[in-house]
């Protein structure tokens, strides 16, 4: 399972889930070595990931490192700053420098999977979006940059829903969320 950086709370190891069936929570996870991730549109700089696993159900737990997006390489705020220039928010501060060819190309792929999920994403967060918000991907970006930044809603969606902004990732669930979930 994959859990953000954020939910860790300042803690070096996490402890397991509330809802875990084995052990209810009461257990630290022991480190377990890290994976190295690739961070950046280019792919050249590396992350380090921190893995942690659990002794009572023996199940391996990785750790998003902070502004990085699960199973993406762009920076959580690189994306934000491109899609605020993209969809009218750049006045807020600097503009961003332009995107690369790569960086482009990624931007395009999220606001296609971004307007797959415009649905979806309403529907989770119900009252809590600003009213205005529709099928229209411009529409609905400016009114989720109203409940604060990307890594923030990154965040949120992974807690309260087990989802993220641009999929709903199996490894955001837990091994036994994983059964019941559709595929």
């Amino acid at each position: 399972m994959q859990i953000f950086e954020a939910g860790l709370c300042g803690a070096d190891r996490p402890m397991a889930p509330k809802d875990c069936p084995e052990c209810g929570g009461s257990r630290k996870l022991w480190r377990h070595g890290t994976i190295s991730r690739c961070r950046g549109s280019e792919g050249n700089d590396k992350a380090g990931s921190a893995r942690f696993f659990c002794v009572q159900c023996g199940h391996t737990w990785s750790v998003i490192p902070a502004d990085m997006f699960p199973y993406r390489s762009m920076a959580a705020s690189r994306f934000e700053s491109l899609m605020d220039e993209r969809f009218g928010l750049a006045g807020r501060g600097a503009r961003p420098p332009p995107a690369t060819v790569k960086e482009e190309g990624c931007i395009r792929r999220a606001c296609k999977r971004v307007s797959e999920r415009v649905a979806f994403l309403c529907g989770l967060l119900g009252q809590q979006m600003p009213l205005g918000a529709s099928a229209d991907v411009g529409c609905f970006w400016r009114a989720l940059r109203e409940l604060g930044s990307t890594w923030d809603i990154l965040v949120r969606l992974a807690r309260d829903f087990k989802t993220s902004l641009l999929g709903s990732y199996r490894s955001l669930l837990s091994h036994w969320e994983r059964k019941e979930a559709p595929d």
